[in-house]
């Protein structure tokens, strides 16, 4: 009876150890899940990390960049690391991320600006840590990058100003709806209709409002200067984002004569020039630019000299050459 008590002891000592080790081995593996899938990374065990924050994914030309940036990164540079965030259009979340990065001990950062002067903390915080930042697509009033990738954002104002010129006869109301206020995107296409279109005395500007990039709000806005603005001849946009919207209200309203253009030359946008929709759109160049900023970024990070200014010009893009683009 004794021998059966030991036994049965020596049994259920065994089972509790099982089942103690099968419960640590599970949270074990749920916690190395876990942290997986918080890791906003193209994760592999490279050479060089490269940090890229995004000032958001969400309008549609930042999240071809983001996209880009990524897919040439996986397929150009194996031995690379690459940690791509969104800010979400949160300057304050924007710096947190620098942080994150700075703290991860990357090589580079590369730096989609949310805000010009804001996101300059950004440089400074990198500075600090003596880890270079490449800006791309969008500059911050910071001269402590190591380069900057992109167009010039006042070529496409200039390239939109003389065009809509051109199409009015240099006369006619003409309304602007512009990007989120103080990046620098927004600042200088500003500056290019400045010295062309809105520079001539026989245009009137009756009517301009930032609608953040948003389609959304672009549509909206329009609907309302529709209504007040009855001889309006055309609506300068900023972004295809918001010439998609002032295109559709304008649809809606029966507005088929307005000139309507835009800057970045997104797919709906090229498909609405090619259909005689929307009058023309400014190629800005995704592609491109994520090339090259991985390029100039994968430089820097192996200590290599690089141009400080890389430019990605602008291309105007109407009916009458548009069957280039579509589908690229």
């Amino acid at each position: 009876m004794k021998r059966i008590r030991k036994i049965l002891a020596a049994l259920l000592a065994l089972s509790i150890c099982v089942a103690v080790t099968a419960c640590s081995s599970q949270t074990a593996t749920s916690s190395a899940t876990a942290s997986t899938a918080a890791e906003s990374t193209t994760s592999k065990s490279g050479t060089y990390k490269i940090g890229v924050l995004m000032k958001t994914m969400s309008d549609t030309y930042s999240n071809k960049l983001g996209e880009a940036i990524k897919a040439y990164a996986a397929k150009t540079y194996p031995d690379v690391e690459l940690y791509l965030v969104d800010a979400q259009a949160d300057i304050n979340k924007q710096i947190a991320q620098a942080e994150d990065l700075i703290a991860k001990k990357v090589n580079v950062i590369v730096l989609n600006a949310q805000d010009a002067d804001g996101s300059a903390q950004v440089l400074t915080l990198a500075k600090d840590a003596n880890i270079p930042v490449v800006e791309v697509n969008t500059r911050t009033t910071s001269e402590d990058f190591t380069a900057y990738v992109g167009s010039n954002d006042e070529e496409a104002g200039q390239i939109m100003g003389k065009f809509v010129l051109e199409k009015l006869g240099n006369k006619g109301d003409v309304a602007l709806l512009e990007g989120n206020m103080g990046q620098s995107a927004q600042l200088l296409r500003r500056k290019g209709l400045d010295s062309t279109i809105l520079a001539n005395k026989d245009i009137k500007l009756v009517a301009e409002l930032s609608a953040d990039w948003a389609r959304d709000k672009a549509m909206s806005t329009t609907e309302d200067w529709l209504g007040k603005y009855k001889d309006l001849k055309a609506i300068l946009c900023e972004n295809d984002d918001m010439a998609m919207g002032a295109l559709e209200a304008a649809e809606a309203a029966g507005r088929k004569d307005l000139v309507i253009v835009g800057v970045d030359a997104i797919p709906d946008a090229l498909q609405a020039v090619s259909d005689g929709r929307l009058t023309g759109t400014v190629l800005q160049d995704a592609a491109g630019q994520a090339s090259k900023s991985m390029d100039v970024a994968y430089k820097v990070a192996k200590g290599e000299t690089v141009e400080k200014e890389n430019i990605v010009p602008f291309q105007l893009i109407t009916k009458d050459n548009v069957a280039n683009y579509l589908g690229k």
